[in-house]
């Protein structure tokens, strides 16, 4: 008795009109003109063959033109054993649940942490987010630390100072060209990974003594410490806003400006008279050896221990000296 409709329009076709919608073809046909086409499209994989056909489609039609310069075709984010999440299955993880649990920020960070949704699905769970979200919380114990120094505006810097500076050039070009090509996964663990294993574990835990002042330390040294604990921490927030952007402006705000972190410039390499990034390998592994050698001895990292330092690492003596209590 019923008569199918005759007169289809597949709704692919009028979601294909949201490059017109966003640069305002209705109301602001110039900027349009201007702006056209848009510079990315990310979308998940299951929908190349209906939206984004449609979407080039038509733009073809209508303008000649590619509606985009990029598309960004990411694949699925499934539950902890890699099945797709569903409603009848019982294994969807709720976002509203996350962000009760541990905030929208943790989500975030988990994102881009837990792996490369551009080569294959992440799987989730809260146990994972949780995880991942630990790294908020050094975050911000690295910004209360710092935070109690002084903020000055040069030093005149120590090889352990240099040499810290010389990884973060290292890092700020690596984040740059991941960003540029979408791998926002590889992104976020070299930032991490330069934060809490490199800067936290090793430069922070040198500089400690210097930076208190302690006898033996002279106030230009000290200065300089002040100066590359924030001049490195204030990059490590940029380089994070775009990943978590409610953190990072809001310790930004806190400690160096009244401005949103948001309409600040992406960070560029850092000029220092010379590169001593060649050292990394040789300083960690020192390092990691006294911690070690004091573990096995019984001793708390605090107590006092005779270990020759290695001539390689003379520039940095007076540091690790402090940082081990070497007699």
């Amino acid at each position: 008795k019923f008569i199918g409709e005759k007169r289809i329009f597949d709704t692919w076709l009028d979601s294909s009109s949201s490059q017109q919608y966003i640069l305002g073809y209705l109301w602001n046909r110039k900027f349009f003109e201007e702006n056209y086409p848009c510079s990315l499209r990310p979308q998940g994989k299951e929908i190349v063959r209906n939206w984004l056909y449609f979407t080039f489609l038509k733009s073809y039609l209508l303008f000649n033109k590619p509606p985009f310069r990029h598309v960004w075709i990411h694949m699925h984010v499934v539950d902890e054993k890699g099945i797709k999440m569903s409603k009848s299955l019982g294994n969807v993880v709720d976002p509203q649940e996350v962000i009760r649990r541990y905030g929208a920020e943790a989500f975030r960070i988990w994102s881009f942490l837990e792996g490369d949704i551009t080569e294959g699905d992440i799987r989730c769970s809260y146990s994972r987010i949780e995880g991942n979200a630990k790294f908020l919380t050094k975050l911000w114990n690295m910004a209360r630390f710092i935070s109690s120094f002084s903020i000055v505006e040069d030093g005149k810097l120590t090889a352990t100072d240099k040499w810290i500076i010389g990884e973060l050039n290292k890092l700020i070009k690596n984040v740059d060209r991941f960003n540029e090509e979408y791998s926002f996964n590889r992104s976020a663990l070299a930032i991490r990974d330069f934060s809490w294993n490199l800067f936290a574990a090793h430069y922070i835990e040198m500089v400690k003594p210097r930076a208190y002042g302690v006898k033996g330390f002279t106030e230009e040294e000290q200065r300089a410490t002040w100066f590359t604990l924030h001049l490195v921490f204030r990059n490590l927030l940029l380089l994070l806003a775009p990943l978590i952007p409610f953190i990072t402006d809001h310790i930004y705000r806190k400690l160096y400006s009244k401005r949103s972190i948001h309409i600040e410039e992406f960070p560029k390499p850092i000029g220092v008279d010379e590169d001593l990034t060649h050292m990394t390998e040789e300083v960690t592994a020192f390092n990691s050896q006294v911690w070690n050698s004091k573990k096995s001895q019984g001793k708390s990292l605090k107590d006092p221990i005779k270990i020759e330092i290695p001539h390689k690492l003379k520039r940095f003596v007076k540091d690790l000296t402090a940082m081990h209590h070497i007699t």
